[in-house]
């Protein structure tokens, strides 16, 4: 009896999968969205700095030049972040169909 309902414990872990996948999946999805809407405002913010610094003093573009560098490199570790979910869920996806073939 301890197979059979350890079997069944693993038959219903399994059948979850797909519905956790999706999951992951709708939150990648909203995640690049965000990223892809915060890339443009981020190049407006950048070009009104670079605007402000070069028409004001040129004592501020130390500053100016530091901050625009933490926020492309923001980016870049979002978008990073995003592309290693998004090859996390489809492996996860390719060894579920995997399972699913073999029975």
């Amino acid at each position: 009896m301890a197979s059979i309902s350890g079997f069944t414990r693993r038959l219903r872990a399994f059948a979850a999968l797909p519905a956790e996948v999706a999951a992951l999946r709708a939150t990648v999805d909203q995640m690049n969205h965000v990223i892809v809407t915060l890339v443009p405002a981020i190049h407006h913010t950048v070009t009104l700095l670079s605007h402000d610094v070069h028409a004001g003093s040129e004592e501020a573009l130390p500053l100016f030049v530091g901050y625009a560098e933490r926020l492309r490199l923001d980016a870049d570790t979002a978008i990073g972040a995003a592309q290693v979910i998004e090859r996390q869920l489809s492996e996860l996806e390719h060894t579920i169909a995997a399972m699913r073939r073999d029975g």
